[in-house]
């Protein structure tokens, strides 16, 4: 597991395992909703986020100006290589050019996931934060100071978790490692022939990872904090979907047509290669599937709460340090409830006014058709029309469109972005799922969401700013999904149907993901139990099946819709602020510049440069 970081590569529409319909009501007023959005990890953790203040140590560093900001760069470079050649899929997602940063060949590594790693971790950040502490804050330069005060609030944070270490959970049936591996080995960067060696020597690895995963789990069944039967077996489907074609695996066949793109490789070579991937997904990673799959049965029952997480001895307390810790919000769980139950009122009011002054766009939008149904088309259409209220991004972006594996199917989302490396991020991949359960012919802000102006755009205009390589391993969940949300109601208005249905669209989707939120709180926070959860969703229209497929996403995976709707209202909180402060002054377009151009971080800090950033403009 990373020391402080939390390694975001793909970025998931997330949804409910096998449960989730094609469309659900909200607020009993409409029936046709788009899939929400998320991030994922390469090992999914609690990161380290936000902090009350920005207050800075007093220290006494008689090094000068010079010194200290020579001292703090080569400081955050030899974080940036620890934290990237901690395992070697993150190493291939991060750099292309690996001599360029200062890395040499590095030994094929997973990682590793235990208690024992996890304390270390607290070590790494103790230290990290002491070291920092030597710096007299004002001797950096102005994007060195923005560099510290991520990294000391994010090593800060991650302190608090030590009284939960145990509770940290790496499985989930969308965001689980057992779910996102199969993506990672199919999109590992096959450069050259060392790739693919390292490629084939880490498919051997996954019976021991796999391994390390299982004794967590046990460790976590005899302290009584293992998961949910019903978690369990969501798992346990979602391995069994993966193997159950052995010979046929998605990681043999995507093998043998990317092994033929990989320059410099003889006829003979490239046999070779393909024989040694198919046996080693044969022999290690199947098997390794099969033991996770016996392991979690072996598990199951011995689970004590088939509730959320503050059902358990210290869950409500965790279950407020991952919010906090995933989103970048500063605000308490009180503050972020009653934030809720406002915007759901305000939008539920909105919405209802915008059905009484035209009661057609109700039926309208129920069978909305987009113009541009295909996502390459969506694409391009949205990269051309943001101009106007975005930043120019460079003409020279790439991305390429492709399918998820049939076998993946099942477990994976309508739609998920790639992140690429920092020194080839002008070459992008997002995967389309073509389950029967995913109309995408509606999939168009999806692909606002993926594309442009979101992750993709997002993740690409940062980059070509140039910025310290750190700041590629700094991940808030709430920065980059809040974005990824705020570009994905922005890409009703350019979707070429009537405004008033675009409006009322926008205020749906929003509105869904408050009451996801709010469910989420309910259940892990709150003590809502299915029938407490169903009871309040009945208000909104949901059947008593959508309340348990909801009940039981929360419980799988808690917190995993707060970075979506909390990073949306934070940014439009910024926003608003913006709006106010400047008045006649504030130009759209520049407000998403300043946005952008901070780069993932905490909330509080963000707030800090905003301003900053109005007072240069007044």
């Amino acid at each position: 597991m990373s020391k402080d970081f939390d390694f975001g590569y793909i970025d998931y529409e997330r949804s409910y395992r096998r449960k989730r319909p094609k469309k659900l009501a909200c607020l009993a007023l409409l029936v046709c909703v788009l899939a929400v959005v998320g991030m994922v990890a390469y090992q999914k953790q609690a990161g380290l986020f936000s902090q009350s203040t920005l207050g800075h140590p007093t220290v006494k560093d008689e090094r000068s100006e010079e010194e200290a900001q020579r001292d703090f760069d080569n400081l955050m470079n030899e974080i940036f290589k620890e934290e990237i050649t901690d395992n070697s899929i993150t190493l291939n997602y991060t750099v292309k050019d690996k001599e360029a940063y200062g890395i040499g060949e590095e030994e094929a590594t997973l990682g590793s996931f235990s208690m024992e790693e996890l304390k270390n971790g607290l070590m790494v950040s103790e230290n990290r934060v002491a070291t920092l502490e030597t710096f007299d804050y004002n001797k950096l330069t102005k994007e060195q100071k923005l560099v510290y005060d991520i990294v000391y609030l994010m090593s800060k944070q991650n302190l608090e978790s030590a009284d939960f270490l145990e509770y940290a959970e790496c499985l989930g049936p969308t965001t689980g490692i057992q779910a996102q591996l199969p993506v990672f080995f199919a999109e590992y960067n096959l450069y050259e022939k060392s790739d693919v060696e390292q490629y084939i020597k880490l498919l051997g690895l996954v019976p021991d990872y796999f391994g390390q995963i299982i004794d967590f789990q046990k460790m976590k069944s005899e302290k009584g904090i293992f998961m949910s039967d019903m978690t369990a077996q969501a798992i346990i489907d979602q391995c069994s979907d993966f193997i159950e074609e052995p010979e046929s695996n998605y990681l043999i066949t995507v093998f043998e047509k990317r092994i033929k793109e990989v320059k410099g490789l003889s006829e003979k070579e490239q046999k070779q290669f393909i024989k040694e991937n198919k046996e080693a997904v044969l022999d290690k990673v199947i098997p390794a599937y099969s033991s996770l799959i016996e392991g979690l049965t072996d598990l199951k029952g011995t689970g004590k709460n088939k509730n959320g997480l503050c059902h358990f001895d210290k869950g409500k307390e965790y279950y407020a340090y991952l919010v906090k810790s995933t989103t970048g919000s500063n605000r308490s769980l009180d503050e972020i409830n009653s934030l809720l139950d406002e915007n759901i009122k305000k939008l539920k009011k909105e919405m209802a006014q915008i059905m009484a002054d035209s009661p057609e766009v109700y039926y309208d939008a129920q069978d909305v058709s987009y113009p541009y149904e295909e996502p390459e088309k969506a694409m391009a259409h949205l990269k051309k029309e943001i101009q106007n209220d975005f930043p120019k991004l460079g003409d020279d972006i790439n991305c390429q469109i492709k399918e998820v594996d049939k076998s993946l199917e099942e477990s994976m989302s309508p739609a998920f972005y790639l992140t690429p490396a920092i020194d080839n991020y002008k070459d992008n991949v997002v995967y389309i799922n073509r389950s029967e359960r995913y109309d995408l012919t509606k999939a168009f802000t999806t692909i606002g969401h993926e594309g442009y102006p979101g992750h993709l755009y997002q993740t690409c205009y940062f980059n070509s700013m140039n910025p310290a390589p750190i700041r590629s391993i700094i991940n808030v969940g709430g920065y980059t999904e809040g974005w990824g949300t705020y570009a994905e109601l922005y890409s009703y208005d350019l979707a070429g149907i009537d405004s008033e249905v675009a409006e009322l669209l926008k205020k749906n989707t929003l509105a869904t993901l408050c009451i996801y939120a709010k469910a989420d709180i309910g259940v892990n926070y709150l003590g809502w139990d299915n029938k407490k959860l169903q009871e309040y969703l009945t208000d909104f229209g949901y059947k008593k099946s959508h309340s348990r497929a909801i009940f039981d996403s929360m419980v799988a995976e808690p917190g995993g819709y707060m970075e979506y709707t909390l990073g949306y209202l934070e940014i439009a909180n910024l926003l608003d602020e913006a709006k106010e402060k400047l008045g006649d002054k504030f130009v759209l377009k520049d407000f998403h510049e300043f946005f952008l151009s901070i780069g993932p971080a905490p909330f509080v800090v963000i707030e800090d440069r905003l301003a900053d950033w109005i007072d240069e403009i007044r």
